[in-house]
C-alpha cells in the first residue's frame, strides 16, 4: 500500500500526463518572471456561485436545495482548506512538473479543494433534486462525473496537483457527501424553522473562520476561507429569511415536479435573471466591503489604506466575515425577491 501511495504522489506521473497531453517545457527565456510566495501559502477556492431558477411552476416548488447546496460545499471547503494547512504536503515540484499557475507554485496541495468543489456541488445537486424533479437521472449522472473528471484532471494537466491530492479530495468528499446525506432534509428543516438556527450559522462560520489554523506566516487561505464559511452562513441565514417570511412560493403540487420545457422565452428569463443577480451582487459586494472594512479598521485603530494592516487576524477576518455573510443573504434572498417583483 505504501509504494501505490508513493507512485500517486510521485511528480514523474503528473509530468508523465503532462506530456500525453501535448505539453513541453518552456526554454528559460520563454518562461514568465516568477513571483515567489513563501513556502506554505494557500490559495482557497472562491465560494460557488448558486443560478436563480426561472419563476414558474417548476420554480414555486423549490424549498432550501440552492441554500443548502452552499451551505454543505463551505463545509466540504473548509475541511478541504484547513486539511492543507495542517497536513502541509507541498504541490508537485518544477522540474519535472511544468506549472501554469505560476502564483499558487508554493502552496500546499493536499488535498486537491477543486476536486472536493468538483465533487460536492453537483452530486450534491444530483442527490438533492433526484426525488423532487422528474429528469432522466443516468445523464444527470454522466453529467456529474464528468464535471468531477474535468475539473480533477485539470488540476493534474496544471500541475497543480499529484494523483493522489486529487483523489483523496475526492475521496473525502464522497465520505462527507454519505455520513450527511441522511441528515440533509433535518438540517434542512432546522435552518428554516428554528429560530436560533441563523445565530448558530453565524457563530459558528465566525468561530471557524477566527480558529483557522496558524501558520508561521500570512497567506491568503486563512482569507479565502473565510469567505467560504461566512457565505456558507449568509446561505443559512437567507434560508431561514425566505421560509420565516413566507418568501418562498407553496408548492402547487406533490414532488416530483416537471422540469419545464427549454423555450426562447424561458432562455431569455434565466439569462435576464443571471444578469440581473450579477448586477446586484457585484454593487452590493462593492458597498459592504468598504463599509465593513472602514467599520472595522476604525475599531482595531489602523488605517483601511494599511496593507499590512488589513492582513491582521482582527481586521481580515471580521471584514471579510461580514462583507461574505451578507453576500449569501444578498444572493439567495433578495436576488430572487427582485426576480419575483419584476416577473421574472
Amino acid at each position: 500500500m505504501s509504494a501505490l501511495l508513493a507512485a500517486l504522489r510521485a511528480p514523474e506521473l503528473v509530468a508523465q500526463f503532462q506530456r500525453q497531453c501535448g505539453l513541453v517545457p518552456l526554454s528559460p527565456q520563454q518562461r514568465p518572471e516568477q513571483r515567489r510566495w513563501p513556502q506554505g501559502d494557500t490559495q482557497a477556492a472562491a465560494a460557488a456561485a448558486t443560478p436563480a431558477r426561472p419563476r414558474d411552476a417548476w420554480s414555486q416548488q423549490a424549498g432550501g436545495d440552492s441554500n443548502g447546496a452552499v451551505t454543505r460545499t463551505a463545509v466540504v471547503m473548509y475541511i478541504g482548506q484547513t486539511s492543507k494547512d495542517v497536513l502541509r504536503w507541498p504541490r508537485p515540484p518544477s522540474p519535472p512538473v511544468i506549472k501554469l499557475e505560476v502564483r499558487v507554485d508554493a502552496e500546499y496541495g493536499m488535498p486537491s479543494t477543486h476536486a472536493m468543489a468538483a465533487t460536492a456541488i453537483p452530486f450534491t445537486f444530483l442527490l438533492a433534486t433526484m426525488n423532487r424533479y422528474k429528469y432522466p437521472f443516468e445523464l444527470a449522472l454522466v453529467f456529474a462525473v464528468a464535471i468531477c473528471t474535468l475539473v480533477s484532471l485539470s488540476r493534474i494537466y496544471t500541475g497543480m496537483h499529484t494523483v493522489l491530492d486529487v483523489l483523496c479530495g475526492i475521496a473525502i468528499t464522497a465520505v462527507l457527501v454519505t455520513i450527511s446525506y441522511p441528515l440533509w432534509d433535518a438540517i434542512e428543516a432546522f435552518q428554516m424553522k428554528n429560530h436560533f438556527a441563523p445565530v448558530l450559522a453565524l457563530t459558528l462560520s465566525f468561530l471557524l473562520a477566527i480558529n483557522y489554523p496558524e501558520l508561521d506566516h500570512w497567506s491568503t487561505a486563512r482569507g479565502d476561507t473565510t469567505n467560504i464559511v461566512s457565505a456558507g452562513g449568509g446561505a443559512t441565514l437567507a434560508t431561514w429569511i425566505n421560509y420565516q417570511w413566507n418568501l418562498i412560493p407553496d408548492a402547487v403540487s406533490a414532488p416530483p415536479y416537471e422540469m419545464p420545457s427549454l423555450t426562447i422565452e424561458l432562455i431569455c428569463r434565466m439569462g435576464a435573471r443571471f444578469v440581473i443577480g450579477i448586477v446586484i451582487v457585484f454593487f452590493a459586494r462593492q458597498a459592504i466591503k468598504s463599509v465593513a472594512l472602514a467599520f472595522v479598521c476604525k475599531l482595531a485603530g489602523v488605517s483601511p489604506g494599511d496593507k499590512q494592516a488589513r492582513k491582521l487576524l482582527w481586521v481580515e477576518v471580521p471584514y471579510k466575515y461580514i462583507t461574505y455573510t451578507c453576500l449569501g443573504v444578498v444572493g439567495l434572498a433578495l436576488c430572487p425577491a427582485v426576480h419575483r417583483y419584476l416577473s421574472l
